[in-house]
């Protein structure tokens, strides 16, 4: 009896040992079910915004720098530092040298390489994750402003932000991309009959962009349309229907719009380059080879969320004027060329994305007023904790440092083959790929490049010829400066890098599972190898990187390779 009473029991005094909750703890609890009973609404949408916010955080924080050029900007922004001046000429390339060159960003290769020299790789990936906040920032700005349904306009910055994101780069195209969005919302406000002070900021925005990227010029653009769009509609419509409209042609809102414009294109000669940069706009412009070799300008492939993104905004945008009863050129051309660039070139899909978004933001059907959904200091605070919290989180979970991105952008760059050349102190001329010239511009200064992602140095010809020679195409052996080279550094398991370890000229003398090193031979034939007729496939040189296709499909399988 005692030991069934004891069995029985013993559950009763472990219960007994628990302490009652306290009355501090029960009041916590119903006072957080009490506060999200209240305010369900408010945290749903601040998640919501939080979840947007935090899209480029799980896209960009990786440990490891992946973007092409930006080695040749660190360079620039480090040649620039060390002399004090802006370079005139290329010096960093064997065939730009002495050469008129006109470094367009040079303002963001100082800022760049400041952020480099303070904080390492780690600045470069907080650059990108910084620039992409404040391109949605901007974003958000100019659809909230004007669509007040929250469902409606957090839908459009989710396409927005989603079909941008592969320009989240470390590239002086995220200002642009936020400059131009500002610069939508200042036309924009003309054209509601708004004109706020800070309109007239404008062009010290465009002095300052002048002298960060050259796709100023798009902006430009949108502000000359807005110009002319009141002509073409007068022409189109006649007098009457724009007799009430802010941006009438004559009217004293209209001729702000000039003069801001006038301002805004006048700001933009204030630069070290001056009228020298519409030089340069007007040569890229004209390169059309880029849109062949360079991965980025290809068009979109849709494969990717992104572009089915841009698809529906499109799609959305035209819909949403179809149903207008007036709709003016200003909008109609916007969005024929906006369409132009962004389908003809995936890095100009933001373009198409601001346009369509501000157009859907102004999509006058409402049937009933909505009250906007603000972010006062309560809800800015919540959102900005939201974002803390799961930044802190990412890096915790990814586990960032200056080790780790090195170690991992190795295996896309020649990292230890620069290393063991720059120890040997092999002498140039350099051959390298398309691809990894800027790297080597970065890293091995001492060596001029064969050729770096610069297209307005090199041209298109010459990159072509390239591209020839590193796919192993059947001319490959007629390359004048493959000939000359006494030093190859190339991608491992390519075309040319297999070729060459049967070509009695040149010596292996390091390889990895990224790079291949070969060194010319002291009495090395003037003949390159004779192959038979296999070594003729074309195709696309490139690296995982931002230009070009996959360093596997350079490979020739009939080829062997050293380990």
């Amino acid at each position: 009896m005692s030991a069934m009473d004891n069995h029985q029991s013993s559950p009763m005094k472990v219960l007994t040992l628990s302490p009652p909750p306290s009355q501090t703890t029960v009041g916590a609890y119903q006072w957080c079910l009490t506060f999200i009973k209240e305010h369900e609404e408010t945290l749903r949408r601040v998640a919501i915004l939080a979840l947007l916010y935090l899209y480029p955080v799980l896209r960009i924080l990786h440990p490891v720098v992946i973007d092409p050029d930006i080695w040749w900007h660190l360079r620039t922004g480090q040649w620039m530092v060390e002399h004090g001046a802006l370079p005139t000429t290329d010096p960093f390339s064997a065939y730009g040298e002495g050469k008129p060159w006109v470094p367009y960003s040079w303002l963001f290769e100082i800022l760049i390489y400041g952020l480099f020299q303070e904080l390492g790789y780690m600045g470069i990936i907080l650059y990108t994750l910084f620039g992409s906040w404040a391109v949605i920032i901007a974003i958000h700005w100019l659809v909230a402003k004007r669509e007040p349904r929250f469902v409606v306009a957090a839908g459009v910055m989710a396409l927005s932000v989603l079909a941008i994101a592969k320009d989240f780069t470390p590239r002086p195209w995220l200002f642009t991309i936020m400059f131009f969005t500002v610069t939508f919302e200042a036309v924009l406000s003309l054209r509601e009959g708004h004109t706020p002070k800070r309109l007239w900021l404008l062009p010290l925005m465009y002095a300052l962009w002048a002298n960060l990227h050259i796709q100023f010029i798009y902006g430009l653009a949108v502000l000359g349309l807005a110009c002319a769009a009141p002509l073409i509609d007068r022409r189109m419509m006649g007098q009457e229907p724009l007799r009430d409209h802010p941006l009438a042609p004559g009217s004293p809102t209209w001729w702000k719009l000039v003069g801001l414009t006038t301002a805004c294109l006048a700001a933009t000669l204030m630069t070290p380059h001056h009228v020298r940069l519409y030089g340069v706009i007007a040569e890229l412009a004209a390169q059309k080879g880029m849109y062949e070799y360079t991965q980025e300008l290809w068009a979109n492939s849709f494969r990717h969320p992104g572009d089915w993104a841009m698809l529906a905004l499109a799609f959305l945008g035209w819909a949403s004027l179809g149903r207008r009863s007036t709709r003016s050129s200003f909008e109609i051309i916007l969005l024929v060329a906006a369409g132009y660039f962004a389908f003809r070139s995936q890095r100009d899909v933001w373009f198409l994305a601001i346009a369509a978004s501000a157009i859907l933001a102004t999509d006058p059907f409402r049937k009933e007023p909505v009250q906007a959904f603000v972010l006062t200091r309560g809800r800015l605070v919540l959102l900005s904790a939201s974002i803390l919290l799961g930044l802190v989180l990412t890096l915790a979970y990814r586990g960032f440092s200056e080790k780790r991105i090195q170690a991992e952008t190795a295996k896309f760059y020649p990292i230890a083959a620069a290393a063991f050349v720059e120890e040997r102190g092999y002498p140039g001329p350099l051959y390298n790929p398309f691809d990894w010239g800027g790297y080597l511009i970065w890293r091995l200064p001492q060596l001029p490049v064969a050729l770096d992602g610069r297209a307005n140095v090199h041209g298109d010809e010459r990159i072509e010829r390239s591209f020839a020679t590193w796919t192993g195409r059947k001319d490959w052996s007629s390359d004048r400066e493959l000939a000359s080279a006494r030093i190859v550094i190339g991608i491992r398991d390519t075309a040319l890098t297999s070729i060459l370890q049967l070509d009695s000229r040149f010596e292996l003398v390091f390889e990895d599972s990224t790079a291949s090193v070969f060194v010319r031979r002291p009495d090395a034939q003037a003949e390159p190898v004779s192959l038979p007729g296999a070594i003729n496939q074309g195709g696309t040189v490139g690296t995982e990187s931002s230009h070009t296709v996959t360093s596997a499909q350079l490979s020739l399988s009939t080829a062997p390779t050293t380990e």
